[in-house]
């Protein structure tokens, strides 16, 4: 991450919207056209979320604080690590729709290369696959 610490924020989003671009390059083209609008959001997200992380890495995910003088104090989860969580969520929500738009003909090629990868495996360990 310390490449694209130097980069500014727009930087980071035009690249991660060319990495999701070029993942999806087996959507047809009407598909894509649509979901342009989740691309972006994707992208926004990720980048986001790595802000919010180094967020918490230097600060943590809990705070004190204290209600009032002389009150006790007590220790509540930070805002930054709230706002991590529910647009982790959102994140995973947006690629999982993003990843429904990718044809069934484009994942079962990578499954069929999949399969013959540990097909070579077993063979040279001398296992079988059991179904």
């Amino acid at each position: 991450m310390a490449k694209s610490a130097e980069l500014t924020r727009d930087e980071r989003i035009k690249k991660e919207l060319s990495r999701l671009r070029r993942s999806l390059k087996d959507v047809p083209k009407n598909k894509l056209t649509t979901a342009e609008g989740l691309i972006h959001r994707a992208a926004f997200l990720r980048v986001e979320l790595e802000d919010l992380e180094a967020d918490i890495n230097a600060n943590g995910t809990t705070e004190q604080y204290q209600n009032g003088p002389g009150a006790m104090p007590m220790t509540r989860i930070r805002a930054a690590a709230q706002q991590h969580n529910t647009m982790m969520k959102n994140y995973t929500t947006v690629c999982r729709q993003l990843a429904d738009l990718i044809p069934e003909s484009a994942t079962a090629t990578t499954k069929k290369e999949s399969d013959a990868f540990v097909e070579i495996l077993q063979r040279k360990s001398g296992m079988r696959r059991v179904k």
